[in-house]
C-alpha cells in the first residue's frame, strides 16, 4: 500500500503541476464537453484516451463495455454499474493507466473543491492572502489525493479507510482546521501538519 500511495502521490503532483502550468499559460485542450459531467469511468477512459495512451484494442473494449453498461442502466443501480465499469477497466488497462484514469478524472473536481475550500478558509481567517502559493498547492493536492483514493480503493472499503487516515496525517493544518470546525490539534499530536510553507 505504501508503494501504491507513493506512486499515486508522485503521479498526482506531476499532473497537478503540469495542469497548473498549462492553465497559467492560457492553453486549454480542445475537447467536446466537460469531463466532470460524467460519472462513468468508461466515459472518462474514452475522454482521456489520448492522455492514457489507450491502444486501438483498448478503445474497442471501452466502446463495447460502454454500450453494455448503457444497456444495464434499466436493470441495475448506478453503484452496480460503476462497480461493473471498475472491474472491466481493471481487466484491460495496465496498472499505470488505471491509476492515471482516476488522476485525470478528478482534476476538475479537485480544482473546484480546492478553490472553494481556500476561499472559505480565507473568509474564516484560517489562511491569509499573503500565505504561500505552496500552501494552496498542498491544499489542492490533498483534496485531489483524497478523491483519487476514493475511486482507486472503492472496491476495498477497509483499505480505503486505512489509506484516508494515512492521507489525513499529512494534510495541511489549515485544512484540518477547516474540516473540523476550527478545532486545532495540539502540537504534540500534530507532527506532520504545518501551517506555513516558505
Amino acid at each position: 500500500m505504501q508503494r501504491i500511495g507513493a506512486v499515486l502521490l508522485s503521479a498526482m503532483l506531476t499532473l497537478c503541476l503540469s495542469e497548473l502550468s498549462v492553465q497559467s499559460q492560457g492553453i486549454n485542450k480542445s475537447r467536446g464537453s466537460d469531463p466532470a459531467l460524467s460519472k462513468s469511468y468508461l466515459s472518462q477512459a474514452s475522454y482521456y484516451s489520448t492522455d492514457l495512451k489507450l491502444s486501438a484494442r483498448q478503445m474497442d473494449s471501452v466502446i463495447y463495455h460502454t454500450k453494455k453498461a448503457s444497456a444495464m442502466k434499466k436493470k441495475m443501480t448506478a453503484d452496480q454499474i460503476l462497480l461493473y465499469e471498475r472491474r472491466v477497466l481493471r481487466r484491460f488497462l495496465s496498472e499505470g493507466q488505471y491509476e492515471d484514469l482516476f488522476v485525470y478524472k478528478n482534476l476538475a473536481e479537485a480544482r473546484l473543491l480546492g478553490e472553494k475550500a481556500w476561499n472559505e478558509m480565507l473568509s474564516l481567517n484560517y489562511v491569509g492572502k499573503a500565505d504561500s502559493s505552496k500552501l494552496f498547492l498542498r491544499v489542492w493536492t490533498h483534496i485531489h489525493t483524497v478523491l483519487v483514493a476514493q475511486d482507486y480503493y472503492a472496491d476495498n472499503p477497509g483499505l480505503l479507510e486505512k489509506y484516508l487516515i494515512e492521507i489525513d496525517m499529512n494534510s495541511p493544518a489549515c485544512l484540518y482546521r477547516y474540516y473540523n470546525n476550527g478545532e486545532r490539534k495540539p502540537p504534540a499530536y500534530n507532527y506532520y501538519r504545518s501551517d506555513f510553507l516558505y
